[in-house]
């Protein structure tokens, strides 16, 4: 694809509204003028696959079905010069203050660098943390470690909600098959105690650690949660009890002011979102079930996408391009959601994670200078996994009155042992050949004449037709392994930061979330006046 205005600089500020560039103007005369369907550019250019195909780490990028041309592409490309995207990343990815909002850092990154470079005060803190976890998490797995009362620990509750839960969930699920065999891990994210007592059921207290997750130790949830798992600790083992609890947090006093010891607690910077956390303590769970060497090993992947995607030039990035696409399609083609299926039994937690990092990031109407962003910010982000997918919203999809664009998410080779059983081999084909079906359907549909020389019935033939010209992104892995899970996560992180870049937006803040955290605490308090619509509900408890 070529550029069109290449080394192109408006001078204008990153952190304001992106309408004034003028690559964004060339855009909207983009969508005046009209883009060609997908099925004459596939049709058109049998080449289209090799040059809109971006090898990222170990991952493949394919963009043919989306709606890009040579001058989309290429003003698009200019809109990423003229932002700074690439500088940007790289500024996010060495630990700078990029955070306007709160005056922070964002140093997930430089955690994970496997370079050492970035430094500072909180990330050697960190980098000791992590031999902490490493002896923690090996004594676990070595059968060494023991509780208050002398018993093997073999078992791991996380507590956690939102970045403290969904990306440590997702690791582990997505692992499975590196798991220890004798160490059982679970999560509990909810005040609903349901869920912790399906984390805490057949568990014995006597061999069981609890992992409490939250930046500032005063998140109701997993407070609540807390609380209540140490009374089902303390029914069995009474007042050391308390030291089967280890806390990761950035709040260091309130956690020693619940009693928590101090070599029990795991120090996160306050510069790592909750939503990027996973490659920081609050990976010790993640850590405990696959290993020191095979997290070592995820963190890696994210190192080496985190690298490209903070060097390579915009034409060569994939999480650029991919930031890039969803600018097009959310902001100039009015496509206000995204759909996100991965073909992969073991990824089944991905679309949750997802949902958090880009909705938690990108739904901002703020630009980090204050001003109005002028366009549409995050798309709506919602999805599920391959097959079941297909038999649940996938008619939307097709015939639906609105264009839903769609990351496909396959494995070449499935997550499992018995790679070389014949029966495995067929379901990983059928995975992937059901994959590239979609894609190819979603961009070609069928029209009224194709229906027609099947020999279907004229009454029926306005059912049986597809309008087609619906984009996808397909993301191939070669397997599931940690370094192609860090990759994958790493990818989208930085898929995420370089939209909030394109459109100047702060994608490390989420003060919708604080203000619904404080009103949750102000109904709580028993002080305050009762809401009228709690006071509803109770009263239909008196009918």
């Amino acid at each position: 694809m070529v550029d069109v205005n290449p080394s192109l600089d408006d001078g204008l500020p990153i952190d304001g509204p992106v309408h004034s560039a003028s690559a964004w103007a060339g855009l909207r005369d983009r969508v005046v003028e009209g883009t060609p369907s997908l099925r004459a550019l596939l049709n058109n250019d049998p080449d289209r696959g090799k040059q809109l195909g971006i090898k990222c780490v170990d991952i493949l990028v394919d963009l043919s079905r989306q709606h890009l041309t040579d001058e989309v592409l290429g003003h698009l490309q200019d809109l990423a010069r003229q932002r700074r995207v690439v500088e940007t990343l790289g500024r996010v990815l060495a630990g700078d203050t990029v955070n306007g909002s709160e005056n922070q850092a964002a140093s997930h990154g430089a955690l994970r660098d496997r370079t050492g470079k970035p430094s500072g005060s909180d990330i050697e803190a960190a980098r000791r943390t992590f031999d902490r976890m490493t002896d923690l998490a090996t004594a676990i797995r070595d059968g060494k470690a023991t509780g208050a009362t002398g018993h093997r620990i073999t078992a791991l509750v996380h507590l956690g909600i939102g970045g403290s839960h969904l990306g440590p969930a997702l690791a582990v699920d997505a692992l499975k098959h590196h798991t220890h065999p004798d160490v059982t891990i679970r999560f509990s994210s909810a005040i609903d105690t349901d869920d912790l007592d399906e984390a805490l059921s057949g568990l014995d207290p006597q061999s069981t650690l609890v992992v409490v997750c939250s930046k500032s130790f005063t998140t109701i949830e997993t407070l609540k949660a807390l609380d209540a798992a140490l009374d089902w600790l303390t029914a069995d083992l009474g007042d050391v009890a308390i030291d089967h609890v280890i806390a990761v947090t950035t709040a260091v006093r309130q956690a020693q002011d619940r009693g928590i010891q101090d070599d029990h607690i795991l120090k996160v910077p306050v510069s790592v979102g909750g939503r990027f956390s996973i490659g920081s303590a609050v990976g010790l769970s993640v850590m405990v079930a696959i290993g020191p060497q095979a997290f070592s090993e995820m963190l890696a992947g994210m190192s080496a996408v985190d690298a490209q995607s903070a060097t390579q030039p915009v034409e060569e990035n994939a999480a650029i391009l991919l930031a890039l696409v969803d600018v097009w399609n959310r902001c100039h083609l009015g496509r206000g959601s995204m759909a996100v299926v991965p073909y992969a039994h073991r990824l089944r937690l991905f679309v949750s994670w997802l949902q958090q990092l880009s909705m938690e990031s990108l739904g901002k109407g703020v630009c980090q200078n204050g001003d109005d962003p002028g366009t549409p910010t995050g798309p709506v982000v919602w999805g599920a996994t391959g097959t079941d997918a297909q038999h649940a919203f996938f008619q939307l999809l097709h015939q639906g009155t609105d264009v839903v664009p769609v990351d496909f998410i396959g494995l070449l080779q499935m997550s499992t042992s018995r790679v070389d059983d014949a029966g495995v081999r067929t379901s990983a084909n059928l995975l992937l050949t059901n994959l590239v079906a979609h894609a190819d359907a979603l961009a070609f549909g069928r029209n009224a004449e194709e229906v027609r020389s099947d020999g279907v019935d004229e009454a029926l033939v306005a059912h049986r037709t597809f309008p087609g010209d619906r984009p996808s992104t397909t993301v191939l892995l070669p397997e599931l392994t940690p370094t192609t899970l860090g990759q994958l996560i790493s990818l989208y992180e930085n898929r995420t930061v370089a939209f909030a870049a394109l459109l100047g937006i702060n994608p490390f803040d989420q003060w919708g979330v604080e203000l619904g955290k404080r009103t949750a605490r102000e109904l709580a308090d028993e002080s305050m006046p009762e809401h009228g619509l709690l006071r509803r509900v109770r009263s239909l408890e008196d009918e």
